[in-house]
């Protein structure tokens, strides 16, 4: 008695195992996780000082609302969670077991008649035991098989029980909880989130994560072997897919489509078909002072070395519309003299010098390649996750609609009389225990009359 009266009163027990905290935390959740989504998640700080101003960015910055449901905060509301959880848990089991051993046959006759589901029968003449067994073998036709039975000085009772091991569904329920917890905190620790633009015919080992920017390993290469889009007729995209191709140790282990909403799975490893990039690609013509011609292919991003003529170049803009024709903006670099920059439009051929030798340069074709944009997601918990999910599909089913049913038969003697009485009890779903009740009790009352 000692022991329950100090766990009573003790303040610190009674506010972890409140129901009052449990409601309160999940409403707080449920708030806080709407700054979430609301606020999007993952950018660049300099994005969100750009959009927010600096007064709300400091706020942002503080409470890392970048990264809400990975912020100090957040993993602190949900570990009181957690702890209450586990707290009431603990608190309960007592009554549960309580329950679980609760001899379900510990009543008479007296006790059965303050059911509020209840039939009495009165029969002519004193007990007999052929009226016995019909009447125990129509109860259990009805109600099913007799779990338990007891002698009592007045009579038999018998009894049918069903459900009882749904006290335990909560707990199930309360497991399932911190199952998707822990699989959310194993997959926020130990995944990551990242970004990959990656160009038609390169390849990459490593993803920049969103949430640190630094590279992230993926321990095997994906390449972009090509890239398609279709438009509608208003310009806008109406597909998007890649062809990519999965590497290890130089081997091509997986050529396989990337499209939105048709992820790539691989060794944990999830890549989303998200984005594009147009990427262009000029093609230039060099005249030499001697007349001799040299064609170059400038890649977007990158620098091609021109040997022959001791030049570097670059494609360093590209405008797809200049008064009707294309125009780039190629970057010379010849080593003598600082890296300059030329406009060169189609069908109009431009001069630069290097050195003492001047060079004509005419732009003979622009075509577009493209960057695959692609989001990429490892998140070891997310089975333990899905686990977690169906464990609480399975409690809830267990907690609101599964009863714990008895229904009690017995038959003795009553004022000289042979006397049947059939009662019941359910904790749940008591309009269908009901309709049952009255199956079982129509099917005793038509073999009395027989």
């Amino acid at each position: 008695m000692g022991k329950k009266n100090s766990s009573k009163s003790n303040p610190v027990w009674n506010f972890i195992t409140s129901v009052k905290l449990a409601v309160f935390l999940l409403l707080t959740l449920a708030v806080t996780s709407i700054i979430g989504t609301v606020i999007p998640q993952g950018e660049p700080l300099q994005r969100y000082l750009e959009h927010y101003g600096p007064a709300f960015f400091k706020v942002i910055k503080a409470l890392h609302l970048y990264d809400t449901y990975n912020s100090w905060w957040f993993l602190t509301l949900l570990g009181l969670f957690a702890l209450n959880l586990i707290a009431c848990t603990i608190r309960r089991i007592p009554f549960t077991i309580k329950l679980w051993k609760r001899d379900s046959l510990a009543l008479d006759l007296d006790r059965l008649m303050r059911f509020r589901l209840k039939k009495q029968w009165k029969v002519a003449g004193k007990p007999n035991p052929h009226i016995l067994e019909k009447i125990k073998d129509v109860f259990q036709k009805e109600a099913g098989s007799v779990t338990a039975q007891k002698e009592l000085e007045s009579g038999q009772i018998f009894m049918v029980e069903r459900g009882k091991w749904s006290y335990w569904g909560l707990y199930g329920l309360h497991a399932s909880i911190l199952i998707v917890l822990v699989g959310a905190v194993i997959g926020s620790l130990t995944g990551f989130k990242g970004n990959l633009m990656l160009p038609e015919g390169e390849a990459a080992d490593h993803v920049l994560d969103r949430k640190s920017g630094q590279p992230q390993p993926l321990g095997f290469s994906i390449r972009c072997d090509k890239f398609t889009v279709s438009f509608y007729d208003t310009g806008a995209p109406k597909e998007f897919r890649s062809d990519v191709t999965i590497l290890e140790n130089g081997k091509e282990i997986l050529k396989t489509p990337l499209r939105v909403n048709a992820p790539l799975t691989y060794k944990g490893i999830t890549f989303y078909q998200a984005s594009y990039q147009p990427m262009p690609e000029a093609q230039i013509r060099l005249i030499s002072p001697d007349g001799k011609e040299t064609r170059v292919t400038l890649p977007a991003f990158q620098k091609v070395p021109v040997p022959d003529l001791r030049l570097v170049l670059g494609l360093y803009q590209y405008l797809p519309d200049v008064h009707g024709v294309p125009a780039v903006r190629v970057w010379i670099e010849d080593g003598s003299s600082p890296a300059r920059t030329i406009w060169v439009l189609k069908g109009n051929a431009k001069e630069f010098s290097s050195g003492s030798n001047t060079y004509r340069v005419s732009l003979v074709d622009v075509r577009n390649k493209y960057m695959t944009g692609l989001q990429v997601k490892k998140d070891p918990g997310v089975w333990i996750v899905w686990l977690g999910f169906f464990l609480m599909i399975a409690g809830f089913v267990v907690v609101f609609w599964v009863p714990h049913r008895r229904i009690y038969l017995w038959v003795g003697e009553q004022g000289g009389k042979a006397a049947v009485v059939l009662a019941g009890q359910s904790n749940k779903n008591k309009i269908h225990f009901e309709k049952d009740f009255e199956k079982v009790a129509e099917a005793i009352e038509k073999s009395l009359e027989e």
